[in-house]
């Protein structure tokens, strides 16, 4: 889940988490059984082949955290107090994308709406492969202290060639890429994030997004999420549900899965 956040002439380091609620729910419980077994005999991991056996898979597979968790991380800097540049790389394909914004328009008195540029260039295997340039322009709107609207229409090139996901075996993202698909034939995509922030209380935050695709290579669903966030002194929590593991530009074309709903968790620090 990306909402588009508006940032001054600050850094700031995210991290974000997203696994299925499924998932977190065996691990946790994995490990509770696990501990029960160290504190009682250690010796018992490796009393027998089979139990060895038995056990091997979880430590290769981190008691199915690989499997579960798709971890982002992002770092951004204000060059000045209206542009700014950031690196993000995601696990889902080890997809690295760089970009930069503008804020040409700053809401005032006399200026109804923000308007920033934000132009990205991604690519899967640490963007070595299916390099995807994107732009996107997002119309902001504030009123007051309470409630917060966003809308982004962006376009992205040669999302078709990123149709079948590499370099993350054993990961099940619930993506139908097999899905028929009428505008199979187009390169790339247009779409549109609309997002909203609205706060319930001083710290406290309710946030949402839907992202149709508007024209081009449409796969799977148009990607959505909900969140609630928590302020603190430098930090943002925030908790979600989500269709998508998508957080670049080039993963929210390919939109979201159809019958599944993901737990993601992330993590803002502002310095």
């Amino acid at each position: 889940m990306e909402l588009f956040q508006v940032l001054g002439s600050q850094g700031a380091i995210v991290v974000g988490f997203v696994s299925t609620v499924a998932e977190i729910l065996l691990a946790f419980l994995f490990l509770r059984s696990f501990k029960i077994i160290r504190r009682r005999e250690y010796g018992r991991l490796k009393a027998t082949e089979a139990q060895h056996q038995r056990c091997q898979p979880e430590w290769d597979r981190m008691f199915s955290l690989d499997n579960g968790a798709v971890i982002g991380l992002e770092y951004r800097f204000g060059i000045t107090s209206n542009l700014q540049a950031g690196i993000h790389r995601s696990l889902l394909s080890k997809t690295i994308m760089t970009f930069g914004r503008w804020d040409a328009i700053r809401q005032s008195e006399s200026m109804p709406i923000g308007l920033s540029v934000t132009g990205s260039f991604e690519g899967l295997n640490n963007l070595q492969q299916n390099r995807q340039p994107g732009i996107a322009v997002t119309v902001s709107r504030t009123f007051g202290e309470r409630l917060a609207l966003y809308a982004t229409p962006a376009f992205v090139g040669n999302t078709k060639a990123v149709d079948f996901i590499s370099g993350h075996e054993g990961h099940d993202h619930g993506l139908d890429s097999d899905l028929p698909d009428e505008h199979a034939h187009h390169n790339d995509t247009w779409f549109a994030g609309l997002g909203g922030r609205v706060r319930f209380s001083e710290t406290g935050y309710i946030t949402g997004e839907y992202t149709p695709r508007l024209h081009g290579y449409d796969p799977n669903r148009g990607e959505w999420g909900v969140g609630v966030e928590k302020r603190t002194h430098g930090h943002t929590l925030q908790l979600n549900l989500t269709n998508s593991f998508g957080t670049t530009f080039g993963q929210l074309a390919r939109g979201g899965s159809p019958h599944d709903v993901y737990l993601g968790f992330n993590i803002t620090r502002r310095f």
